[in-house]
């Protein structure tokens, strides 16, 4: 193995966290807009609802499946059941649950007829797969808001519900376990 080898794959391994952490940057930057205006973005999450069906108008036209378009259009739709309460949510609710199937299903049902159907360029199953299936699921788990109630960290005790949003709890719960992480190696 050559130094220019192994200089290549350190390279690609920088690259791949430099991607992570940008992503991660931004995905915490737009859950703080989307805290400070839930409005605009409830708004904005319905708009991409419609231009997600038209997208799957113009799929059509693309000689895609139909029943696979409809398929899509109708969990695009169940995703937007999301926004009636928005932007708290109950993690338990069925509404909820159920967007995270069909989110899961919509992708693995595209997934499988693209690699069954290689006539397409992968630029387009790509530009497809984020407008058409991902962009509205991605939406709302980035503003998604869950009851302080229903976090993992949460004391069941009867406290009012408030709100906290879903990636910035998250991230708060990931770095509190990195914070008490070395004061259990002491007590050891």
């Amino acid at each position: 193995m050559s130094v220019l080898s192994v200089l290549a794959g350190a390279g690609w391994l920088l690259g791949l966290a430099f991607v992570v952490f940008s992503l991660a940057c931004g995905l915490y930057v737009i859950s703080e807009w989307v805290e400070e205006c839930p409005r605009q973005t409830r708004q904005l999450i319905q708009y991409a609802v419609w231009a997600v069906d038209a997208v799957h108008v113009l799929a059509l036209l693309d000689g895609l499946s139909v029943w696979r378009i409809c398929v899509s259009a109708a969990a695009n739709h169940a995703y937007a059941l999301n926004l009636e309460r928005f932007p708290l949510v109950s993690l338990s609710s069925a509404t909820f649950l159920g967007s995270c199937v069909l989110a899961v299903g919509n992708h693995f049902m595209w997934f499988f007829y693209f690699i069954r159907h290689l006539s397409f360029p992968f630029d387009q199953v790509c530009t497809f797969m984020f407008f058409g299936v991902w962009l509205v699921p991605l939406a709302l788990f980035v503003s998604l808001t869950p009851m302080d109630s229903e976090l993992p960290s949460a004391q069941h005790v009867d406290t009012p519900k408030s709100r906290q949003n879903m990636f910035k709890a998250l991230l708060a719960r990931l770095w509190r376990s990195n914070e008490e992480l070395p004061q259990s190696l002491h007590d050891e």
